[in-house]
């Protein structure tokens, strides 16, 4: 178990460029557009917006300050719209947006992050742009198969441009499960939903119970993909930390191999780490900080 938790243990506050815009990855820009859910997840990994912890850089973007940064920084590709839930923004800072990167050309995409079209698909919709002329990506976050209800298949079918992903925080006592999770990916697949991301849990305060080490994680995720063909499994097992995205590829021995998928350094993605396979959380030390604490 990780000695200390936190609100942010991943940093996020360093990341931050503007008030609710960060800028970790080079081709990614995060926006900040709303601090509230249909539903708080007990298990969220910012539940600092709902702790009380006021926080200056944790503030919904400004819009005209926001499009200004992405229109300076033509490396950036893509603009992930997140939260708090997505669907929940205010409608006429979205709108905004919108306007605003569809006149830019470095943009390729767009990224709705939402659980709540999850919980209440019809509602939801209603909220999501139509007929927009960049890439749009629905990310939704989804733990178990039971949740994929047909009301939610009717909205994905009424989108035909858009692309719907899938994203599951691996919790321990609620997915944990090989066949559970082949299921979702089957299920997704059928809902024209892709797998993306399967996320080791971030061990901020309140989220002890959910926690799995890597290698119970690696068993799961392993063991699910051990049960889909090539087409349903294209998910990645990953964690997000301070210094990147690290995707855990393997076991050997006591060891659990994680390999750089995205880092904040451009400069460190493809390369490997070796870790404690009992260990929950795993960064790149700080200086005089042992990296299997």
């Amino acid at each position: 178990m990780p000695k200390e938790l936190g609100y942010d243990v991943s940093d996020e506050s360093r990341n931050y460029v503007i008030p609710g815009m960060q800028h970790k990855y080079r081709e990614t820009a995060l926006a900040v557009i709303s601090q509230d859910c249909h539903v708080t997840c007990d298990w969220c990994f910012r539940k600092r917006l709902f702790e009380g912890e006021d926080l200056e850089h944790d503030a919904i973007i400004d819009p005209a300050e926001a499009l200004a940064y992405i229109r300076e920084h033509s490396e950036i590709r893509s603009v992930l719209m997140t939260g708090g839930d997505a669907l929940l923004a205010a409608p006429e800072l979205v709108r905004e947006m919108l306007d605003g990167i569809a006149e830019m050309k470095h943009i390729h995409n767009v990224r709705f992050g939402t659980r709540a079209l999850v919980h209440d698909p019809y509602f939801y919709a209603a909220r999501l742009p139509n007929h927009y002329c960049k890439t749009v990506y629905v990310v939704l976050h989804i733990l178990r198969p039971e949740e994929l209800r047909e009301p939610l298949r009717d909205v994905v079918d009424s989108f035909p441009r858009y692309q719907f992903l899938v994203q599951t925080p691996l919790l321990r006592g609620i997915n944990d499960d090989s066949q559970l999770l082949a299921d979702l990916w089957h299920k997704c697949c059928e809902f024209r939903i892709k797998p993306y991301y399967v996320f080791q849990c971030r061990p901020v305060k309140g989220n002890e119970k959910y926690l799995l080490t890597f290698k119970e994680g690696h068993e799961i995720f392993a063991g699910a993909q051990n049960r889909c063909t090539g087409v349903v499994k294209p998910a990645r097992y990953v964690m997000s930390s301070r210094s990147g995205k690290w995707e855990i590829v393997g076991r050997d021995s006591g060891e659990i191999i994680l390999r750089c998928h995205q880092g904040a350094d451009p400069n460190m993605a493809g390369t490997l780490r070796r870790v404690s396979a009992n260990l929950h959380w795993w960064d790149l030390p700080r200086p005089h900080e042992n990296p299997d604490s």
